[in-house]
């Protein structure tokens, strides 16, 4: 079995976290010698694996476009090839892919118009091929078989873990350094996509009558390449967007927060509530797409297209404590059910069938 190892070059956001993650979990799981082979385009940091060899291919300076659909499919010529980052190579002969939601196609304004354009060919040409379909959740297999016009048994799921910040000491200096206290701020986490519905938490966020929690801190990154752009306004006083933060500093956050805060409109899986649980932190969540199913009864639910509604969940989480308890209590209940080491196994069982069907 061959890895497509893009996910390596690219900066990490869910896609390529669930993708480290499981390979991983894979490689845990593997008697050594196992015939499993990472290829990665050349000149990035691979990971540190056991039972998974590891190896370079493509050349130097080669854009990751090119290198996934050109020298990934020659270098893996002789195998299975499994894809576990949302895109894939459309020449692999044999070959399993990931596709984690159908968000090209269901909120197609969302994105920048050439990835919208490509990517809803790619997902239809692999769905069409014969390719193995793998998904992260029962909503996004629905919208996928949809979209791409297929049985949706065609498409098995693997949930996704929580357990991936377990090991990571946390980084307190990234509260000094952000100028917060603990258990005065509320946190989000999220790339700056549409989906994301960023504006309509920082528009909830200036509405708050209550003085406390004085902070709303966001954690993440943009890529104007891939999400169409809206239009800037400046942010209310309180917002602290932080960027894109190392896992011992968002580990910090999420221990120190009062509450995660995640209004996303549309969802695949969506990890951030889930690692905010396994950091024993209190979760505010939009009741849309997948994320009721990830989270399960652990979350404080709001409409994600009412900024009262999100205000309304802000002044609640902030104020009541026994809440706020109840909810790391069933969080973290809630994050144990959601172990990589089983995904894995999910995984592996569903390759298996796959290869002999």
């Amino acid at each position: 079995m061959y890895l497509n190892g893009k996910y390596v070059a690219q900066r990490t956001t869910g896609v390529q976290r669930a993708a480290s993650c499981l390979v991983a979990a894979i490689d845990g799981l593997l008697p050594p010698g196992a015939d499993w082979v990472l290829l990665c385009p050349r000149g990035h940091a691979a990971p540190a694996l056991s039972a998974i060899r590891v190896r370079e291919v493509g050349w130097r300076g080669q854009s990751l476009h090119l290198w996934e659909q050109v020298s990934l499919p020659l270098a893996a010529r002789d195998g299975r090839l499994l894809s576990l980052a949302g895109s894939a190579p459309l020449l692999a002969r044999r070959a399993s892919a990931m596709i984690h939601d159908a968000a090209v196609f269901d909120r197609a304004e969302a994105y920048a118009p050439l990835f919208r354009h490509w990517y809803r060919f790619l997902f239809r040409q692999l769905a069409h091929r014969g390719v193995q379909l793998l998904t992260v959740s029962a909503f996004s297999r629905g919208r996928l078989a949809h979209a791409l016009g297929v049985d949706e048994r065609r498409i098995a799921v693997v949930p996704e873990g929580s357990d991936h910040l377990a090991d990571v000491v946390p980084d307190e200096r990234v509260l000094a350094r952000l100028g917060l206290r603990s258990g005065a701020f509320l946190l989000a986490v999220a790339s700056d996509n549409p989906t994301k519905n960023l504006p309509a938490l920082v528009a909830a966020f200036a509405r708050r009558r209550a003085a406390e929690p004085a902070q709303l801190v966001i954690v993440g990154g943009r890529n104007e390449r891939v999400f169409s752009a809206g239009a800037g306004q400046a942010d209310p006083a309180g917002v602290v967007r932080a960027g894109p933060l190392s896992d011992p500093e968002l580990k910090a956050l999420y221990r120190n927060a009062t509450a995660l805060l995640f209004p996303s409109t549309y969802e695949g899986f969506g990890l951030p509530p889930l690692e905010a649980m396994a950091c024993d932190c209190a979760v505010g969540a939009a009741d849309a797409a997948a994320i009721p199913e990830v989270c399960g009864d652990a979350a404080l639910y709001f409409d994600p297209a009412s900024v009262e509604a999100m205000t309304a969940s802000m002044e609640q989480l902030g104020t009541d404590a026994p809440l706020r308890e109840s909810l790391r209590a069933r969080g973290r209940s809630r994050a144990a059910s959601f172990r990589w080491t089983n995904a894995a196994r999910t995984l592996l069982a569903t390759l298996a069938e796959g290869a002999h069907a």
